[in-house]
């Protein structure tokens, strides 16, 4: 039997590092990478410094977390220095051992480490250039670099300071104008309030985040605050010797909201339509901010304006990477088939109940607590030819204009068929997908003065059983929108009091 032979194959550094500056990081996901880290390092405190210097830029990043020592400094630098299948605590965020690394240089082409513990500062930089030329091998610098954050760093008993200079052009930061760059910081801000909500809002370990001297605030996706946000029942899946929870929320339709701005910013980083679906998180740290995973019933599901309200946590632990297949970036994550029916159908039941929701126009206030039986002026019936929309002739207001017809009920229900069978479904489901939530305008007078005279009417038509306020319930019940000023006026005309 001949020896073994042995062909080394050792990795180009050259090669290598180019193209693990390529792994798809954008500055924001790169600093949240090293966010994780402050908290693993139990880290209280993040500070951000991000400048324009006149085009090119300099980060720093400051923590005040465990500090280590050089030697666990030099083992942390190791590319999978502590990779996938290394046992991990519920609140380390680590996954590959890459993220230091490539989230760092795939931002600029030298970062700089200063971390201090037990009294001891120590210092080493990774330069993607030396590397090209001389190997895998990092420096001690001497003297330190001069960013204000190292004697920050020094007056403190721990603590670690990361700097990202020579920024060049495959961050998304490098060659911008000085208004875009700070717009773009604006984006970074609103991006790790999302990620991070959790910890700054005290759900977590509390952490502070400031950028710039001014701290990030938490983005909480599901409006649990909003009195109409709805909170459907939460479910324990047990997986793989574990379990974790998942809960659908339904959040509120555009008109309760306060103002515009109110719902602007419920919608989020990008909007209401890109933040629909799934909120994956691993350790409390958001890793899918809204998105559909590839589930759905005969086609996948995909963003769409019926499910914008509709959004699912799901809080996993740290030990279901593998199977939920977390890539190097900790931005996407994909479920085991074995949870995909299951998953399904928990998202088909928030769905469903966010078209309700959406579908406000026919259907009335719909808020936490509301009675699910109130009358809606339009139907969706099911048929062979598929959804179709009906008139309900059982509302108090259409019943009430039936019993009044003299001419007999065929001329008004022949009017009622055409409006029926002529509703622009298409044309109406456009004009809301290309204006984001079809806005509803505030009445103004001019408004109010046209519909109280035929409500007034429609009112007196109203079975004579019913007080004022009910009446006027049953009219304005249907209509979307701030109804305070025109239903004062309907109970002055109609001669009641509102209680």
């Amino acid at each position: 039997m001949s020896p073994e032979r042995i062909i080394e194959i050792t990795p180009e550094a050259p090669a290598l590092i180019t193209s693990l500056r390529g792994l798809g990081y954008s500055p924001e996901t790169a600093l949240a990478d090293l966010i994780d880290n402050s908290i693993t390092a139990q880290a209280r405190s993040v500070e951000i410094d991000l400048q324009w210097n006149d085009g090119t830029p300099v980060v720093a990043i400051l923590d005040d977390g465990k500090g280590i020592d050089e030697k666990r400094l030099a083992q942390a630098l190791k590319l999978g220095g502590q990779g996938p299948d290394t046992p991990r605590g519920a609140s380390d965020l680590g996954r590959f051992g890459m993220g230091l690394k490539t989230a760092s240089l795939s931002q600029c082409r030298r970062m700089t480490v200063i971390t201090k513990a037990d009294a001891t500062l120590s210092a080493v930089i990774l330069d993607v250039d030396t590397i090209a030329t001389r190997g895998w091998i990092a420096i001690v610098p001497d003297p330190l670099p001069t960013h204000p954050f190292v004697a920050e760093l020094a007056q403190r008993p721990t603590g670690t300071l990361i700097i990202w200079d020579r920024i060049d052009e495959l961050s998304g930061l490098a060659g911008l104008q000085k208004e875009a760059f700070y717009l773009r910081i604006e984006e970074i801000r609103a991006h790790l309030g999302m990620i991070f909500h959790r910890f700054i809002g005290g759900d977590a370990s509390r952490l502070s985040i400031t950028l710039n001297r001014r701290a990030i605030k938490a983005w909480d996706p599901f409006q649990t605050t909003h009195p109409s946000t709805q909170e459907m029942p939460s479910e324990r899946i047990r997986h793989a010797g574990t379990s974790f929870t998942v809960k659908p929320y339904v959040l509120p339709h555009r008109d309760r909201f306060e103002n515009d701005r109110d719902y602007e910013l419920a919608g989020g980083p990008g909007g209401w339509g890109a933040r629909q679906g799934f909120y994956v998180y691993r350790g409390k740290r958001l890793l899918v901010a809204g998105s559909w995973l590839g589930l759905g019933g005969v086609r996948i599901w995909t963003r769409d304006e019926a499910s914008r309200l509709a959004r699912i946590e799901v809080d996993l632990p740290t030990g279901l990477d593998r199977d939920w297949r977390i890539d190097v970036r900790k931005s996407q994550a994909r479920p085991p088939g074995a949870l995909r029916a299951r998953l399904t159908a928990i998202a088909g039941r928030s769905r469903e109940e966010a078209r309700e929701v959406f579908a406000f126009r026919g259907h009335g206030p719909h808020h936490r607590g509301a009675r699910h039986d109130v009358p809606a002026v339009w139907l969706a019936v099911p048929s062979a030819k598929g959804i179709q929309y009906r008139i309900n002739r059982d509302h108090p207001v259409v019943a009430a204009c039936r019993a009044a017809a003299t001419g007999g009920l065929r001329p008004l229900n022949a009017v009622l068929s055409i409006i029926e069978r002529s509703v622009p479904v298409e044309r109406i489901w456009l004009d809301v997908s290309e204006s984001e939530g079809a806005e509803v305008p505030a009445l103004d007078a001019e408004d109010i003065a046209q519909l109280t005279e035929p409500l007034v009417e429609l009112g007196k038509a109203l079975p004579a059983s019913m007080t004022t306020d009910q009446r006027i319930d049953a009219l304005l019940l249907n209509l979307p929108g701030d109804l305070t000023q025109l239903r004062t006026e309907l109970t002055r005309r109609l001669g009641g009091r509102h209680g």
